[in-house]
């Protein structure tokens, strides 16, 4: 049964990545809007990372970097995360993976809690 759901969801997200490359989320109206953004007309930390996917899978790194600042870094993480095991076991390396470090949790809640503020900011640096 777990195959079967991995395998599942390797389909569903490559089922995603084909719409998100093919349709840009800025222009076609089957992609859902913002409801933080809707309500308030303020930009949430994930605002901008439809469009950031459709740029990143267009390789437009400063599209995505454009669209949500967060994501590529959230991505790099991710990427480390699932790395990591693997790296560990074929090169015999003891590399940690950041996302069971203690103070990991708080850290992320912190930037996230950040760029919410300073993408809302109205003079230089933001938006984000």
């Amino acid at each position: 049964m777990n195959r079967l759901l991995r395998i599942g969801l390797l389909i569903v997200i490559l089922i995603l990545a084909v719409l998100f490359f093919i349709l840009d989320p800025s222009k076609h109206p089957i992609f859902p809007r913002c409801i933080f953004y809707s309500l308030t007309g303020l930009y949430c930390p994930g605002c901008g990372s439809q469009r950031a996917i459709h740029s990143l899978l267009h390789l437009n790194f400063a599209g995505v970097v454009q669209n949500n600042l967060l994501f590529l870094p959230a991505l790099v993480a991710i990427i480390y995360h699932y790395l990591c095991p693997i790296l560990n076991r074929m090169f015999k390396l003891h590399l940690p993976d950041i996302f069971y470090m203690k103070n990991t949790p708080i850290i992320i809640f912190a930037v996230i809690i950040i760029f919410w503020i300073v993408r809302n900011m109205s003079f230089y640096p933001a938006p984000l």
